[in-house]
């Protein structure tokens, strides 16, 4: 229910009225411009875009904006944003949306369907070409690649051809809907259908209420096709839409292919759109959010109100206020707990639309009536006492620190993919991309004219703002009465009764440690130094570099391919050959272990010393634990440095033990329940999962926590290092690697699949959903090249299913698919997973695993063409990488000893051949074993 001020009915109420409308208003005016009174001093509003970025405008209306890299290496992306979502809706619910999957079916130019156009160009919807719809814009992203099938101008063409030339079938709309439908099914829940909800109650008396984008079950199945037609007729016209270019381009090439393709377009005024922003009113709202199978309870209390012009000089200062408000504000809530008997009170300052603000207080909580007068009394203690000053003055010191590295680096360090994520953005928000140094200069000028009166003031804006919203989250099947807003109104005027002050902020120990300087290091141990057994060098061979290889005394070895790198670092990965899975512990706590070591800083070293030395990047898995760097090579010495010392020096702080412990038991409670993924897990490998249950949980302390850490560090290890060869490298390994203690204790223990084939079903769902998960393997003896091959059978595997399942059967809305070839058990893995009406997963299900056992046939139908030039450019993009050499290096060294793989690595698209799929795919397809998990909705007989 909403309470809006009521209207007159003789001349002295509506005279009353008028006064009480322009006291909110002048309130707000007062307020706000009190805020921006010193504004004269600060930057005009005449931004300019970054001159990188070249603007036009059509005839027509068409908008586009041009960004050239410059970079012969790069591609080019284009991105059109239609200014058309589910807001602009009037009848049924998704329609925008229903579009955005329209145009991708036949069009006049692709009369055979663009998805069967793109299959010919070895593209794949969700990789090359992509769509979205939000509640105000629809968007379309086309991702080429260097030297692509299509060149700028006729991929402008295609990009036209979706804008205007969808033919709106009526046969494929009865197809596609299906598909739709399944991607509602697969998101449908409790927790979706809630957020909806809350969504509605801070948007509510305005067009976004009741407007899912998906939109319902009801609404899919009945929007006629002639619906969906007029909304494309009258939002796609030129001038309702933006165009981006960004990557490689010649500008004026573009700007031809867009005259072309989107001038020729007659031209149309652009929809009037002037419900996209909120509505305001002085009035509050009150409502409530329950839903089936809801659980949580809270009191939500908002104030909803506008913002300056965008582009103007007071929106830029006051959105660097609202920067501070949303940090400080966040703070003090959080702080002031302590004076609410830590009850779970929070605050949010969001954005919903281009030109609104709302500040929501939340309070989780099942009593209601006691949660709501606590929410007002901390906004009035909010607005009573402020934010701290001396947090604010802390932030703005860390602010203007990141403004002056902003000004001092200057250029914009982006890529073409992150330039047109940055136009994108700003058209959408209706903002002026600048260029960052000017940006940074003028947020500067900004900050320095900040004052924490001027936070207080906008605090206090936008929590004394007349239109407010009160709502509260109720579980299922629990009923409580709503408060009256004469109540709610009693106890906004009782609020301000008694104030305790807010809570102090403290500095914390890091923080103090960040400000005091100069920071100094502790003293660098000296060990005894060990001693190389052996070193061999193998000449440079064909693609491989020369590699050179260092067996130390203690065990440890060192693999080091002398190749320099584009960026001229070192990339460097430390191995063990056993991780979490082995005989002696548990993997959970053995994965524990090791992250709380790596979280602590060693013995005698604080937070912020530790920081200054140069980090490792671990990684622990099943079968290895890695250590990963990215290094200039000045830098190797005390990277090294960084290695021992976290070995030997290192130990687990007993602070955070209890929270570990606690989460510990609320991953394990939810782990309890019948989650399609322990479900699998338990079925593929029933003796194999070792479960902690609580009794283990409580007896976890520091010193057995320490002790698998230290087992795992001191397994041998391999250093594998990518880079230009420095002199003298041989001290390094003697001084600081070859005299660590290393044991070999620990044996891999990979977990294996259960043989044969097994199945499980689950009651799991809520809503109308069913989940099939399909999981196996085939023995197949590892190798990289016969890896390399496994995933480019991936890709044509997942390919072949998507047709099947999503665009003839129109069954699924999307399939997870992975196909990998594992060196610790020598088996080729697959896992397949979908979401799919209940009704059909058995012929779902069946039609899957039709497409696998026919895949050998099938490929030698297939013109592989496009798969080896999509392999061939990848590839090129991989060989560039330092990272790619050093991966490659590793899986060369485990499977030959040498650099035997790296010899042959530009030549390993030529092992893709139908012969060589058709014959792997004829030994992987049927699966050998397979463990199927199907997860059905609560309730539904067997």
């Amino acid at each position: 229910m909403s309470y809006i001020m009521p209207t007159p009915s003789t001349p002295r109420q509506s005279k009353l009225l008028t006064l009480l409308t322009r006291y909110f208003s002048l309130n707000i005016t007062i307020l706000f411009y009190t805020l921006l009174a010193g504004c004269s001093a600060l930057p005009n509003s005449g931004q300019q875009w970054d001159k990188s970025v070249t603007q036009g405008q059509l005839s027509n209306g068409l908008t586009y904006y041009l960004y050239d890299s410059g970079n012969a290496n790069d591609p080019f992306n284009i991105r059109l944003i239609v200014n058309a979502g589910s807001v602009d809706e009037t009848g049924y619910a998704g329609v925008a949306h229903m579009v955005e999957h329209m145009v991708f079916r036949k069009t006049y130019a692709h009369p055979e369907s663009l998805h069967s156009y793109f299959t010919t160009l070895g593209w794949s919807t969700g990789k090359q070409i992509n769509a979205l719809t939000r509640e105000s814009e629809t968007q379309y992203m086309l991702r080429t690649r260097v030297n692509d099938s299509l060149d700028l101008p006729s991929s402008v063409a295609l990009m036209g051809d979706i804008a205007f030339g969808a033919s709106f079938d009526e046969a494929d709309w009865l197809q596609e809907k299906k598909v739709i439908l399944e991607e509602w099914r697969r998101g449908e829940s409790t927790a979706s259908r809630i957020n909806r909800l809350k969504k509605d109650q801070m948007r509510h008396d305005s067009r976004y209420v009741n407007r899912p984008t998906i939109g319902t079950e009801e609404s899919i199945l009945s929007t006629p096709i002639v619906e969906i037609k007029n909304f494309y007729k009258r939002f796609y016209v030129p001038a309702n839409m933006t165009l981006i270019i960004s990557g490689h381009i010649n500008k004026q090439t573009a700007i031809n292919a867009i005259e072309q393709h989107f001038g020729q377009v007659k031209k149309s005024p652009a929809p009037k759109r002037d419900y996209v922003e909120l509505p305001l009113a002085p009035q509050l709202h009150i409502g409530k959010v329950q839903s089936t199978k809801g659980t949580t309870a809270a009191v939500v209390f908002g104030f909803r109100s506008a913002l300056a012009q965008q582009n103007s000089k007071e929106r830029k200062l006051d959105q660097l206020v609202r920067y501070f408000l949303r940090k400080l504000m966040r703070n003090q809530v959080i702080r002031d707990r302590a004076l609410l008997n830590d009850k779970k009170i929070s605050l949010r300052l969001e954005q919903p639309t281009n030109n609104r603000i709302v500040a929501a207080l939340v309070m989780r909580t099942q009593n209601h009536d006691e949660a709501l007068p606590l929410l007002l009394e901390e906004a009035q203690r909010l607005k009573h006492f402020g934010v701290d000053k001396t947090e604010f003055n802390a932030l703005k010191a860390e602010a203007y620190s990141i403004l002056q590295r902003q000004l001092k680096n200057g250029a914009d360090n982006r890529d073409y993919k992150a330039w047109e994520d940055k136009i994108t953005n700003a058209v959408i928000a209706g903002k002026v991309l600048q260029n960052s140094r000017e940006k940074a200069r003028q947020q500067i000028l900004l900050l320095n004219s900040i004052t924490l009166e001027q936070l207080n003031d906008r605090l206090k804006e936008l929590l004394n703002a007349p239109d407010q919203f009160l709502y509260y989250q109720i579980p299922d099947g629990i009923e409580v009465p709503l408060p009256t807003a004469t109540t709610v109104r009693q106890l906004q005027a009782n609020a301000g009764n008694a104030l305790k002050p807010t809570v102090a902020y403290q500095v914390s120990i890091a923080e103090q440690e960040q400000q005091a300087e100069p920071i100094t290091l502790p003293p660098i141990t000296l060990y005894p130094e060990g001693e190389i057994r052996r070193f061999n060098r193998i000449p440079a061979t064909r693609d491989a570099a020369a590699i050179s290889q260092w067996s130390l005394d203690n065990g440890d070895s060192i693999v080091w391919l002398e190749q320099p790198t584009a960026d001229n670092k070192l990339y460097i990965n430390v191995v063990t050959d056993t991780g979490f899975d082995n005989r002696t512990q548990s993997p959970m706590l053995s994965q524990i272990a090791v992250q709380l070591w790596q979280q602590t800083p060693p013995t005698g070293w604080s937070e912020a010393q530790w920081k200054l030395m140069p980090q490792w990047s671990w990684v622990y898995k099943s079968q290895q634990l890695s250590l990963g760097a990215v290094i200039t090579p000045a830098q190797l010495p005390k990277l090294l440095d960084t290695y021992r010392i976290q070995l030997q020096e290192g130990h687990i702080a007993a602070e955070g033990l209890p929270s570990v412990k606690s989460d510990l038991l609320r991953h394990l409670s939810s782990a309890n329940k019948n989650h399609i993924s322990e479900a699998m897990a338990q079925l593929k490998y029933p003796s194999q999962i070792n479960v902690l249950d609580d009794s283990t949980v409580a007896d976890i302390d520091v010193p057995m926590l320490e002790a698998l850490a230290k087992e795992v560090l001191t397994q041998p290890v391999t250093f594998y290092v990518v880079g230009a060869l420095p002199q003298e490298v041989d001290e390094l390994w003697t001084q600081k690697v070859a005299s660590l203690p290393r044991r070999k204790t620990l044996v891999a223990a990979p977990l294996m699949q259960q043989s044969g084939h097994h199945l499980k079903e689950l009651a799991l769902y809520d809503s109308p959903k069913m989940q099939v998960m399909f999981e196996g393997y085939t023995q197949l003896e590892w190798s990289p090249e016969q890896a390399f091959l496994v995933s480019s059978l991936a890709e044509l595997t997942q390919s072949a299913l998507k047709q099947r399942l999503r665009l003839e059967l129109a069954g699924i809305y999307n399939i997870r698919f992975d196909l990998t070839l594992n060196p610790a058990t020598n088996h080729a893995e697959m896992a397949l997973s979908f979401f799919c009406a209940p009704e059909r997963r058995n012929e779902l299900l069946t039609a899957a695993q039709q497409v696998l056992q026919n895949m050998p046939q099938w490929l030698k139908k297939q013109d592989l063409t496009p798969l080896i030039s999509n392999i061939h450019y990848a590839e090129q993009q991989r060989l560039a990488l330092g990272a790619t050499w050093l991966k490659r290096l590793e899986l060369s060294d485990h499977r030959y000893g040498n650099g035997h793989y790296l010899e042959h690595v530009r030549n390993l698209p030529s092992l893709v051949t139908h012969q060589s799929l058709a014959t792997l795919a004829e030994h992987i397809f049927p699966l050998q074993n397979s463990a199927t998990v199907i997860a059905k909705p609560k309730g539904e007989n067997d």
